[in-house]
């Protein structure tokens, strides 16, 4: 009010030291956060010796390898190793020639032996198909864990940049991966390349196809569907943009011959084979009874045709007292959703991401591609591991591309962004929207053009 007395003004010195008083109570809280972090059980790290090793498989069963073993059991929350099961898995991995790379620390008498290491990193060469029938060879990661014990202490870090490193130097163009946790392997470059769609079919009285399909299935023993399986998969590999290698495990595990998680064979699986007119194996499926025989959840389906695949799901359908047919990847390219007579027997449940796909060197990579379209652009790849940067100017003409360095370029991509571009899954234009490209839109839609394709990607095997 106007009749009141104000109180004076503070001085220079007053400001002076209130402004002092404010820093010091910033600095004493933030003294005290950082106080509190240190003490946070998840935040203390303590100094442990690490020595990082590597080995090929041997010919029998070791400690290390057994070591080795226990250690991604225990990373994915598998029970302790029987004899039978390493047995068996050192037969698998040896026919797929992984290399195991391994951190070991010095428990000081503590943990679970000097055998088993703390993180784990597995890689293997095999093939993808890049479009065109090409078959690129590329490097394949699995089996990465690190114990909850050890972690913050870059061993994942270490362990990826020296696979990475190694997989360029020896030659490949490409290194993929599948993920458990999809915030991980980002920030090492790598980008979604497939998708996985999980699905429920109705098989009750109301489904039906819209087309006739001759039926030329046959139920098979698990060493018949093994044979099978191969010369379809071989078939579809070959055929795919997108299709990555099948590992040796697979012959068991979709035969049923041996389940690792059982630690026996799973006498559960059945396997039915679909014969073309010649009467060769043109599809494959696997699968196995729940809920009383009401329920049939389908472990693999594969098939080099559209009328092959759907005579394997007409089978399905067909099992007495079966009333749904559940299934975890249905293939982007199944003619199954467009062939139902009432599309709403098939329900999507689930659409997440697949393998996920990292260049290791931009222009090997690129020319093993498969264009679909002509034409040019010039970019700048952004590396932040330093494996694949740099700028060129990728020209396509017949569907063949040829990669030559430039200087600089006013389009700029991601690592990650080349990985979802690769096999055709991602469109430049919507990766321009989330941030994974910069530049100028004619440019942008020059690389939207170049990279896209008929179909999306099909692949039909984790690893």
């Amino acid at each position: 009010m106007a009749g009141e007395a104000r109180p004076p003004p503070l001085g220079v010195a007053d400001l002076q030291l209130l402004g002092r008083r404010r820093l010091l109570l910033r600095l004493l809280a933030r003294s005290v956060r950082h106080a509190v972090e240190a003490y946070r059980p998840a935040a203390r790290v303590a100094r442990v010796n690490i020595a990082h090793r590597s080995f090929t498989v041997p010919p029998t069963v070791t400690d290390e390898l057994r070591g080795w073993y226990e250690a991604v059991g225990l990373g994915f929350g598998q029970g302790r190793a029987q004899d039978e099961s390493v047995a068996r898995w050192r037969e698998e991995i040896a026919r797929d020639g992984w290399r195991l790379d391994g951190a070991y620390a010095d428990a000081a008498g503590f943990g679970l032996g000097e055998h088993t290491p703390v993180a784990t990193f597995a890689t293997t060469t095999q093939t993808i198909n890049t479009g065109a029938g090409h078959l690129e060879p590329a490097c394949f990661i699995s089996d990465v864990t690190v114990r909850t014990t050890h972690r913050r202490r870059g061993l994942l870090t270490r362990m990826m940049g020296d696979a990475l490193t190694r997989a360029r130097d020896e030659g490949l163009t490409l290194a993929a991966l599948t993920v458990t946790e999809g915030g991980i392997y980002g920030r090492f470059g790598f980008g979604v390349a497939t998708t996985s769609v999980a699905a429920e079919l109705d098989s009750g009285p109301r489904f039906q196809l819209a087309r006739d399909i001759e039926p030329r299935v046959e139920l098979a023993t698990p060493e018949a569907s093994v044979e099978a399986r191969r010369a379809v998969f071989d078939a579809f590999h070959a055929g795919n943009r997108g299709s990555h290698q099948r590992l040796a495990f697979y012959d068991a595990f979709l035969s049923g011959l041996w389940d690792h998680e059982k630690a026996a064979p799973n006498r559960d699986v059945r396997s039915a084979v679909h014969l073309d007119a010649d009467g060769k194996p043109d599809g494959v499926v696997s699968y196995h009874f729940e809920n009383d025989g009401e329920k049939v959840r389908v472990r693999d389906i594969i098939a080099t045709n559209p009328e092959a695949e759907l005579a394997l799901w007409q089978f399905l359908a067909s099992i007495d007292l079966v009333e749904k047919v559940v299934l975890r990847r249905l293939s982007p390219t199944s003619a199954l959703p467009w062939a139902l007579a009432d599309p709403h027997r098939l329900t999507i449940t689930k659409v997440a991401d697949f393998t996920w796909l990292r260049a290791l060197d931009v222009p090997g990579a690129i020319a093993a591609r498969g264009f679909e379209s002509d034409g040019e652009v010039a970019f700048t790849v952004d590396d932040r591991l330093g494996l694949a940067s740099g700028s060129y100017r990728l020209v396509v003409r017949d569907g063949r591309a040829e990669v030559t360095p430039v200087s600089g370029a006013s389009l700029r991509l991601d690592v990650r962004a080349l990985g979802s571009l690769h096999l055709g899954l991602a469109d430049a234009c919507v990766l321009a929207g989330a941030g994974q490209i910069s530049g100028p839109a004619k440019d942008v839609h020059a690389l939207s053009r170049l990279f896209r394709t008929a179909l999306p990607p099909v692949n039909a095997s984790g690893f």
